[in-house]
């Protein structure tokens, strides 16, 4: 099982005429399936303080980090997991049908020995994206806790930046609209 941890980035690129909790929403809900199948255990969401989260989060029955920066809530969210490995996925991304089946072979094949990290990268938006899928950003990454925690100060770039995944899932995780 995953620790999940659903992460609000400082500036998110939310579309137009949608709310940061509304977003958050959509995001969770897109993980109940995993949640269901036994792929996720406990799951976090990890904000800005003051953008009243609290209420989504109560709903959900999840636990809210919130912080004054995004290194702050990350690191907080980090530390209170409770699994050895997480899933760490941006707020206002939603993975594609087949993430439950490519991530559970993915944490079967990992071994305690030589623990890997995987992520999933957006589904490609632009002309160059689509032409070279690597280019696509990173959206989701699961990586032992440990691995994580060790990570330089900084946001969601730099930890995908630091634990460096070997494995990149086929499946995509497409931007909530």
């Amino acid at each position: 099982m995953l620790s999940t941890i659903v992460f609000c980035e400082d500036r998110p690129a939310i579309p137009p005429g949608r709310d940061l909790a509304g977003v958050l929403a959509r995001t969770l809900a897109s993980l109940v399936t995993a949640k269901v199948e036994g792929l996720l255990g406990d799951v976090r969401i990890a904000g800005p303080a003051g953008k009243d989260l609290s209420f989504i989060a109560d709903h959900a029955g999840c636990d809210l980090i919130e912080a004054e920066n995004e290194a702050d809530w990350l690191r907080h969210a980090l530390q209170a997991a409770r699994g050895p490995d997480v899933f760490l996925l941006r707020c206002g991304r939603a993975p594609e049908a087949g993430f439950i089946e490519e991530a559970s072979d993915f944490l079967a094949g990992n071994s305690k020995d030589q623990p890997r990290a995987a992520c999933a990268r957006a589904v490609p938006e632009s002309f160059f994206e689509r032409l070279f899928p690597p280019l696509a950003p990173i959206v989701g990454l699961i990586a032992s806790r440990d691995l994580m925690l060790r990570a330089p100060r900084g946001g969601f770039a730099k930890l995908a930046s630091f634990v460096a995944p070997s494995t990149a899932f086929h499946t995509r995780a497409r931007r909530i609209r």
